[in-house]
């Protein structure tokens, strides 16, 4: 049973109505009078796609949307997308309670609309803004959600003829019930029935390891014999160009015994309950008399027991006839063909016999002919009747007899008829009745099926083998596909199942050429797949676009492809150390810096339910990935497309999971050129003051022989280890070098000299820094879209890189690493950063500027001249102030955060860190009344 919603107020999703049915879209839509939508499993579904029903584990849901905006346009509302965000809203809080789980869904994609949408999913959805987690669908449709697989859908497994719709193609090691490539037909050989099917495994060449009937192999059954027709082979096991009548279905061929009368040219036939209509086409033999045998047409039937026909020739006479009815004729086969063979078929359901009075059976005959002749496009006669054959069949058992004939002709389009000969004998003791099985026709056959792989099977029927079992036929099969090894393609194609070479084959199947592909990226995708044992193992046995198609054979490996630059390229969204570039205030547009936090909520999913379909039995399977301390109380339902590994879903249920739980930061801001370098995936190191990632600035001097670099700004240190990264001429980080305090607040000296030499001179930008302690010195940031937004200014989206996603799979889980420098909350805020100046044109003014505290409501700033006895001189809000100093060079400032609570003083000395109190034109002692005292001589 599916879960059904039926929400009337779109408005209000909490008024809505929850049931459990089972059934197709439209027989469970509610009959309500204003527009409505429907969402399966917060999906619209087409009304064309209507027909379908749900599985168990899905939810439907119905929307009326009269209450929704009826605007739109630029700058107004957008209905769609409310409805859009309405059907994700009702689903939360019902799959919660109802399935024990949340409803999740991608945010992908890097537009505003996406990430809009994104974000007010959060709370509901498993989140991965770099490779989201698959959508949910019924039975791994990857098209249609009309077309149900023959694959992945336990209702439609078997072999059918899906008219109309795509060749099925797979990757990698795959089960395949194949679809038939041609129409299967029927023989009968020495009273057996063979079957005889022409199964396509699939677009390309295979290596088939396995060909079982359900789930045994076909060796357990001594009726078959197959035959593997590889791309562009000859089938050579039986023909394949054949057409079955649907009209011939076992029609009884009787022959009777009757009187006659003719009167001129009008022939009255008796024959009891004859059940003949004018029209009829009768064949008479005459056995007394002096009419003439032939065939007639019944003119008419005065009575029940009585029909007329007309004689070639005017007689009076009458006698005994026997009465055969012609069946057919039947049309063979479409106009246009061309048939150089007819095969019919007769089965005699009770056998042959005569059954003597000793219990013996006798041997008896049956006698059966059939005519065909030539018509046009139109079905219209072009020719006369001709016999095939008269076949005569003998035989004395109660065994039913099943007979096959082939006649050659000329080629041509045919129509047939046939009828039987000899008078069947009704008396109880006999066995002697016949009925035409069969009719088809073979048509010359010199096809070239073209680039597919076909299965050809010739099976007897037995107990052993029933028609039912005939169409579970299913191979195991593998891919070969063109190999790239650095240099060259592969010779021939090769047996693989890694997702690099679909891709490859995919992107050449619409055009691509190897410039236009990265080759060089898929072979690295291809060493860490082989290293991993990952595999991409699907069958496509439905229409699918080039994009999605390849988008999931890059999913199953966490990989995701974009174009760049005309290139198809391929991301896999694996560990990286060295940033591709380094973003800081420097270089950030001032005023486009942002952060949105994908705040967790209760319904947030806290473990994954992979479900993937598994290469032991060919079937679904879940395997549960949560992360420790999770209590997986809310899991979200993954389904995985092209695993078929147990240890392969549960590493990438790991990995969901972790980019839920870890990459939780949307970063958004804009550059200016240098952010065309990352591409999307790429690692960038970011650093802003407003989330205090690092400190950053321009490197101002460099002192190779001491490693001492001269900074912009000051720099404030906090505990443990300190390091710094540089920026280099190609935007790219070196470092992170350890550093130690140089000889001022401007000075830091390196463990080690960079790799190259930081430019700190006026022609060009000098070298860029990021400085902090630990992991504070930087945010490190996974690229997600840079989309220019002038001819030199770009807008990037990135989320924040943990290394916990790429070891969770392992076991492996480390604390959440700290980059901001902020510190944490308390009551007491402290103040950092204390600096005091003077004015250069009033040395008796002095300005003091510290780190903001996020958690001070406002400042006191107090003086003194000798650390005992203070004058409080301010209350800023804000963190700096200008005094004039009370007690000259001898003033002692002092500054604390208030909170709930004040914080700790911290002091600076005015006469000692105010670098422009001593004037070096007046040597006079700035503060001393008796200026013949000089303080200091030059």
């Amino acid at each position: 049973m599916s879960t059904v919603i039926y929400l009337q107020n779109a408005l209000c999703p909490a008024q809505r109505r929850i049931e459990q049915h089972h059934g197709s879209i439209a027989s469970l839509a509610p009959q309500w009078d204003m527009p409505y939508v429907a969402f399966l499993d917060g999906q619209p579904v087409l009304r064309a796609q209507w027909e379908l029903v749900p599985d168990d584990d899905q939810s439907l849901a119905f929307i009326d949307v009269n209450a929704l905006p009826q605007g739109g346009g630029k700058g107004g509302s957008d209905p769609l997308r409310t409805v859009l965000m309405i059907g994700v809203m009702i689903y939360a809080p019902q799959l919660g309670a109802l399935m024990g789980g949340s409803l999740f869904g991608a945010v992908g994609g890097i537009s505003t609309g996406v990430w809009t949408a994104g974000f007010m999913m959060a709370g509901q959805a498993l989140v991965n803004a770099i490779i989201p987690p698959p959508k949910p669908t019924s039975a791994q449709q990857t098209a249609s959600l009309a077309a149900p697989s023959p694959t992945y859908s336990l209702q439609a497994q078997g072999n059918s003829a899906r008219l109309d719709d795509s060749i099925p193609e797979h990757f990698g090691r795959h089960v395949a019930f194949p679809d038939y490539a041609a129409q299967p037909y029927s023989e009968y050989s020495g009273n057996e029935q063979y079957l005889y099917q022409l199964l396509c495994v699939g677009r390309g060449e295979y290596v088939i390891e396995a060909i079982r009937i359900e789930d045994t192999p076909i060796a357990s059954f001594d009726e078959i014999d197959t035959e593997i027709i590889q791309p562009g082979g000859a089938l050579t096991l039986f023909p394949a160009n054949v057409i079955s009548s649907v009209e011939v279905a076992g029609q009884d061929l009787p022959c009777r015994t009757a009187t006659y009368s003719q009167s001129g040219t009008t022939v009255t036939v008796t024959l009891a309950a004859h059940g003949f209509a004018a029209g009829k086409v009768v064949y008479v033999d005459y056995t007394s008399g002096t009419a003439v045998d032939g065939s007639f047409t019944v003119v008419s039937a005065p009575t029940a027991d009585t029909f007329t026909l007309t004689a070639a020739g005017s007689l009076t006479t009458s006698g005994n006839v026997t009465v055969s009815l012609w069946v057919g004729g039947f049309i063979a086969s479409a106009a246009g063909t061309q048939a150089n063979y007819i095969g019919l078929d007769f089965v005699m359901p009770r056998g042959m016999y005569y059954a003597n009075d000793d219990g013996s059976l006798s041997n008896v005959n049956i006698v059966v002919t059939a005519e065909a002749r030539t018509v046009d496009a139109a079905g219209a006669p072009t020719s006369g009747w001709t016999t095939l054959g008269t076949p005569v069949y003998n035989a004395g058992t109660t065994t039913p007899q099943r007979l096959s004939e082939r006649y050659s002709v000329a080629s041509a389009r045919y129509e047939v008829r046939a009828r039987r000969v000899d008078v069947e004998m009704t008396d109880t003791r006999y066995g002697h009745d016949v009925a035409w099985a069969g009719l088809r026709v073979y048509l010359p056959d010199g096809r070239n099926f073209g680039d597919v792989t076909l299965l050809a099977m010739r099976l007897r029927a037995s107990n052993n083998l029933s028609m039912q079992a005939s169409r579970k036929v299913n191979v195991i099969a593998t891919r070969k596909l063109p190999v790239w090894n650095g240099s060259i393609w592969s010779a021939g194609n090769v047996a693989t199942r890694s997702p690099s070479w679909a891709i490859a084959y995919a992107c050449k199947q619409v055009g691509l050429t190897d410039a236009q592909i990265d080759l060089a990226g898929l072979l690295a995708l291809d060493a860490t797949c082989v290293g991993r044992s990952d595999y991409f193992d699907a069958r496509f046995d439905n229409f699918l676009s080039f994009w999605e198609a390849i988008t999931k054979m890059a999913g199953s490996v966490r990989a995701k492809p974009f174009m760049q630059g005309g290139v198809v390229r391929i991301m896999r969204d694996q560990a990286a150390t060295i940033p591709v570039a380094l973003f800081s205030v420097r270089n950030i547009v001032r005023g486009s810096f942002s952060i949105d936090y994908l705040m967790p909520t209760s319904d947030t999913a806290d473990a994954v339910d992979v479900k993937y379909f598994d290469a032991n039995n060919w079937a679904q399977a879940t395997v549960r990935a949560k992360l420790p301390g999770s209590t997986a109380a809310v899991p979200a339902k993954v389904q995985l497309f092209g695993v078929t590994g147990r240890d392969q879903a549960f590493r990438e249920g790991m990995y969901q999971a972790a980019s839920n739980r870890y990459r939780r930061k949307v970063i958004n801001f804009s550059t200016e050129m240098e952010g065309f370098i990352p591409s999307f995936g790429d690692l960038i190191a970011i650093q802003h003051d407003m989330p205090a990632w690092g400190q950053g600035g321009e490197v101002t001097a460099w002192n190779g022989g001491t490693k001492t670099l001269t900074l912009s700004e000051p720099t404030v240190w906090g505990s443990g280890t300190h390091y710094i990264g540089l920026r280099k001429r190609d935007g790219s980080v070196d470092g992170p070098f350890a550093v130690t305090a140089g000889a001022n607040a401007y000075e830091v000296v390196l463990a080690v000299s960079p790799s190259f030499t930081p430019y700190t001179g006026q022609t060009e930008e000098r070298t860029h820094y990021a400085f902090g302690w630990a992991e504070t010195w930087r945010q490190q940031a996974r690229v997600l879209s840079a989309k220019p937004q002038s001819l030199n200014t770009v807008e990037i989206t990135a989320v924040n890189e943990d290394s916990n996603v790429h070891t969770a799979e392992s076991g492996i889980s480390t604390p959440v690493l700290v980059t901001s420098q902020l510190a944490g909350y308390t009551n007491a805020p402290d103040v950092l950063g204390l600096v005091c100046r003077s004015v250069p044109s009033a040395p008796e003014k002095m300005l003091l500027t510290w780190q903001p505290s996020p958690w001070a409501d406002f400042y006191l700033v107090e003086q003194s001249s000798d650390g005992v006895k203070w004058t409080r001189t301010g209350e800023p809000s804000t963190s700096n102030y200008t005094a004039i100093a009370l007690y000259g060079n001898a003033t002692i400032i002092r500054v604390a955060a208030v909170g709930i609570a004040r914080g700790p003083w911290r002091q600076v000395n005015y006469g000692s860190s105010a670098d422009y109190m001593w004037n070096s034109v007046d040597t006079t002692l700035m503060w001393n009344a008796v200026p013949t005292t000089p303080m200091w001589r030059y």
